[in-house]
């Protein structure tokens, strides 16, 4: 088949290409912005993005959307969520001019709006609530464009100036709806009106003045200043002007038909002059940049079928931010944009490559492209002629077949081609026929196999074709091959038949990258081979044995590029140790289908996930991919070329052919500003006094022991690479990579205090190192804090002493107690023992006087001291004992005591004990005394009362223990002296008095005896 020649159809191809070469971002509801129609965009002093919607303001911090819309219940809330217009001033605020709701002014300190609002017949409030424009000047004033008037802010007062056409200029009332404000390089402030009036300020008699010779027709949409003092206007239905006003000059831009250099529409919604100068025009139907010299227009246009084409035709707004890069707000969100065309470049219509397996290029610089199905293709760049060849099966010395999987120019002048299932053949571009060479079964000399992966030639002009058979020496004369194949039995055979790709290094020597068998280190001469494979067990092993691609780059460093391993280099050939690296390292995947280096020593990387660059110097990589402007992310296996004569690199896959300059390749050294930009309590968002951005400090409260703080790199270009590492001082010794992560979480911080810094890198990789900081001060819970540990200390102190005290006077207790007992024992047992004493010398001087009777009744009487004294010792040594402190204890021993005594003397008696009268307990002094009254009250009883009955009750009442004894004998008159002349009635309210209880006796002549005592219990 004859070569096909299509120059043209490759020039008609380019200008559709050429146009749509801009790749755009696009960011709508599915990201979080509110709403999808933008009429307004502005970037503030901390770098956040503003954009306004017919339903709510939003802030873009390059990841995320927050969103504000009016709230009724929210007095520092917008009134209308419908935003018409925004200005940001140098102060950092933020002025929103809103549909019916007035003018707003965003604190960003508070994160609050200050609301200005029309009042009728108020000539110092704001003339309406519809701010179609705002606007501020280079003295800091703001301006708002309204129905009635345009206003001028005074910040002192908080009031507003008008400014009006005068009555005699029209008598339309769409006069003064100021719909666009801008400012000239003189100075002066010009609005243009509802009715397409062009007007400047005079602020010294408070007027519009119209701009002469200007015929108002459709309405104003919006107006720019340009650096030399003219002016752009854009209008409804009559297309764009551009004013020249120091010469006086005006160029009308209208739609015309059939005119690919016109304006695509008369309704032109947006202008914006970029920091170059060019004029960027958006419109009704898609965008547009002005070209000065030939003053036509490049059109942007949204494409289905292309995924990063604008999102639509409707073009609302435009703005450049800080970096250069530039926005459209859309019907369908905001698009984000670099306003020079992306470095790559497809230099052939995927329409005519198709998937891209082979690429080359030969000593005329034509680059032959090898495709799957779609033959092989030359482009000759000096002439832009486009040759195809194409399979023939009528034509034996036409190409075997039109999937290419590998082209090679040799010194020759012939072109090397490998297809997939048809062999070898190699092309004579003079005469445009090919020679083929197939595998033979029966000829151990023709190619090994049919499946041709690689051709290459060395620099002794020999031919190695690598098949799914083995490594072929071809002789080009011939035809013959010299064929080489593993063998099991022999370890210096090829390592496998599956041959992926043949290199010669610096030093001639032969490297072969095999399937599954690792490198192989050939010696032609022998025939022999020195293999390297993958080791687990080893790290400094070849990473993987699927070898794809070998480079030696400038310091004679051997690189491979393998499948599932990575990236591997060939550290020492006689020690066989490698430095591998993998997406662990930053390599977007581990598939490395082909390699290049460019002059700066980097090496370039095609992937199934992107073109990745690598510094070796610094280990980095930065991987590009469509959001970059490549055609695909997932490239094919032998694809790449790098061109000696330009540098030009070339990748291929399965939409094309991409080629780039590496040093063309848009590089972002500016590192991004840092902000934080939430904080949340245990993942719920708090709410905080001042915006946590202009925060420098936070206080904790003990409670919220779980928070997170959010934060953002404010970089727009392809901002989702922005990578983030943050440390706590005090709390993290080293810097935590968060990768794109916009949080740092923390839990159970002890008290103190705390600094957090975060910094952040842009989507090459380059850091802000300073970040943003903000310090914490964590609240202890208040049992860590110095007041209570000062009270807490008191606290301690008070106890201590007080537990002193108590011990004192426990001590001061026993030793009343031991005193008490000791004077008892005086008492009782001195007196007993003189008394028996004398007794016993009475009854020996009776006994020697021979007086019998007498010294008998002496001796009964010492016989009762002894038994008192005993008794005595008794009821001391009970009371004493801690075992009988329980009421169970002192009942048994009183009613024992009673049964002794009335038993004695004929006396029937009851003895009853209340229930819980049990539950409680008398401490020793107040047990002892407690059951000394009740034996003196139970004697007396015994003694003299000549009762028959008496009752004996014991019960608890009010806090009180009440013992109760009574009788029915005689009585006696409490009035009275005591019988025998005793102590008995003393000793008892003596006792009562010492246990603090209250003791009454109820008794008279001939009516018996009721005694009670209340004890009060604790």
């Amino acid at each position: 088949m004859l070569p096909f020649f299509a120059p043209l159809l490759l020039a008609w191809l380019a200008l559709p290409t050429a146009a749509q070469n801009l790749t755009f971002r696009t960011l709508s509801t599915q990201h979080g912005l509110s709403e999808s129609s933008v009429y307004s965009l502005v970037q503030d002093r901390n770098g956040f993005l503003w954009l306004g919607t017919q339903d709510g303001l939003n802030r873009y911090d390059g990841a995320a959307f927050r969103v504000f819309r009016s709230d009724p219940q929210q007095p520092t809330a917008l009134v209308s969520s419908f935003i018409l217009s925004l200005a940001a001033d140098a102060k950092g605020g933020l002025w929103v001019g809103t549909g019916g709701g007035g003018l707003a002014y965003y604190n960003p300190l508070t994160e609050n709006f200050r609301i200005y609002e029309a009042i009728p017949n108020d000539e110092r409030a704001l003339t309406d609530n519809f701010v179609w424009a705002v606007f501020c000047d280079r003295q800091g004033r703001v301006w708002a464009g309204t129905e009635g008037a345009l206003n001028l802010f005074d910040p002192k007062t908080g009031r507003f100036r008008h400014f009006r056409h005068h009555q005699t200029v029209s008598g339309n009332v769409r006069r003064n709806a100021i719909r666009a404000i801008t400012q000239t390089s003189d100075g002066r402030v010009w609005v243009g009106t509802g009715e397409g009036r062009i007007s400047h300020v005079d602020e010294r008699t408070g007027e519009l003045v119209a701009l002469p010779d200007w015929a108002p027709g459709a309405a104003v949409k919006t107006m720019t200043a340009t650096p030399n003092g003219g002016l752009w206007v854009a209008s409804e239905n009559a297309g764009l002007c551009h004013l020249d006003l120091p010469r006086n000059r005006r160029t009308h831009y209208r739609a015309e038909p059939n005119q690919p250099g016109s304006l695509p529409s008369n309704t032109v919604n947006a202008i914006l002059v970029d920091q170059q100068a060019r004029v960027w025009v958006g419109t009704q139907a898609g965008l547009c940049l002005l070209d000065p010299a030939t003053q036509r227009f490049t059109r942007w246009q949204h494409l289905p079928n292309v995924p990063h084409s604008l999102p639509t035709d409707k073009v609302y707004s435009l703005y450049q931010d800080g970096s250069g890069l530039l926005w459209a707000g859309t019907d369908q969100g905001v698009a984000s944009f670099e306003p020079r065309p992306s470095a790559f470049e497809q230099p052939l219509s995927t329409s005519l490559t198709g998937s891209v397996w082979a690429i080359t290029e030969d000593a005329q610089r034509r680059l032959w492209v090898g495709t799957e199905n779609n033959g092989l293709l030359c482009h000759d760049p000096a002439t832009g002629q486009l040759t195809t060849y194409r399979a023939n099966p009528a034509d034996a010395q036409a190409l075997p077949e039109d999937f290419i999987r590998a082209v090679c120019p040799d010194r020759a002048g012939r072109l090397w081609v490998g297809t997939r299932s048809k062999g070898l053949a190699c092309l004579d571009p003079a005469t445009g026929r090919f020679r083929r060479f197939r595998h033979n079964p029966a000829d151990p000399t023709s190619l090994s196999d049919d499946f041709v992966r690689c051709v290459y030639e060395d620099r002794q002009g020999r031919i190695w074709v690598g098949t799914e058979g083995g490594l072929n020496l071809l002789d080009p004369v011939s035809g013959r091959c010299a064929v080489y194949r593993h063998n099991p039995r022999d370890p210096q055979s090829i390592s496998s038949n599956y041959v992926r790709c043949v290199y010669q290094d610096r030093k001639g020597r032969l490297w072969i990258g095999v399937g599954g068998g690792g490198l192989s280190q050939f010696d032609s001469r022998t025939g022999h081979c020195r293999t390297f494979r993958a080791d687990r067990t080893n790290a400094q092993s070849l990473s993987s044995n699927f070898v794809r691609c070998i480079l030696e780059d400038a310091q004679d460093r051997l690189w491979l590029g393998t499948e599932g391993g990575g990236l591997s280099c060939l550290l020492d050939a006689d020690k066989g140790t490698f430095r591998s690296y993998s997406e662990a390292q930053g390599l977007p995947n581990n598939v490395v289908y082909g390699m290049a280096a460019d002059e700066s020593g980097n090496l370039w990387l095609a992937t199934n996930r992107g073109i990745a660059r690598f510094a070796p110097r610094t280990g980095y990589f930065r991987t590009y991919d469509m959001r970059d402007g490549l055609p695909q992310d997932e490239h094919n296996a032998g694809a790449y070329w790098r061109s000696p004569g330009t540098g030009r690199l070339y990748f291929g896959g399965g939409n094309g052919v991409v080629a780039f300059l590496p040093a063309a390749v848009r590089f972002n050294a500016v590192p991004p500003p840092v902000v934080l930009t939430g904080f949340r309590k245990f993942n719920r968002w708090a709410t905080l006094d001042t915006s946590i951005t202009a925060s420098h400090v936070l206080t904790i409260s003990p409670r919220d022991n779980f928070f997170s703080i959010e934060f953002a790199a404010l970089n727009y270009r392809l901002s989702d690479k922005n990578r983030f590492a943050y440390k706590l001082d005090n709390f993290n010794e080293k810097w935590i990579d968060a990768g794109t992560q916009r949080q740092a979480t923390y839990t159970n911080l002890d008290p103190g205090t705390y600094v957090f810094r975060v910094r952040a890198a842009n989507n090459d990789g380059v850091w802000n190192n300073v970040g943003a900081s903000l310090r914490l001060i964590v609240e202890p819970p208040w049992y860590q804090t110095w007041w209570f540990r000062i009270l807490a200390s008191w606290l301690v102190f008070g106890l201590l002493f007080l537990a002193y005290r108590m011990r004192v006077s426990q001590l001061l207790a026993l030793e009343r107690v031991r005193h008490n007992i000791a004077r008892d024992l005086h008492d009782d047992m001195g007196s007993t023992l003189s008394s028996i004493s004398i007794l016993s010398q009475l009854a020996r001087t009776h006994q020697q006087r021979g007086n019998a009777e007498q010294s008998s009744q002496l001796l009964e009487q010492i016989g009762d001291s002894s038994r008192r004294m005993l008794d005595s010792m008794d009821d001391i040594v009970w009371a004493i004992n801690p075992a009988h402190d329980s009421m169970e204890s002192v009942t048994s021993r009183m009613r024992s005591f009673a049964s002794d005594v009335l038993e004695a003397r004929g006396i029937d008696f009851t003895f009853k004990v209340a229930p819980e009268v049990t539950e409680h307990r008398l401490p020793m002094r107040a047990r002892r005394e407690f059951f000394l009254l009740f034996k003196e009250a139970v004697n007396n009883l015994a003694k003299y009362s000549k009762a028959e009955l008496a009752r004996i009750g014991l019960s608890y009442d009010n806090r009180c223990l009440v013992l109760c004894v009574e009788d029915d004998g005689v009585g006696f008159d409490p009035k009275a002296p005591a019988q025998g002349g005793g102590n008995g009635m003393t000793n008892m309210r003596s006792r009562a008095a010492a246990i603090k209880g209250q003791l009454t006796i109820d008794t008279a002549p001939g009516q018996g005896t009721r005694m009670e005592l209340r004890v009060p219990l604790k």
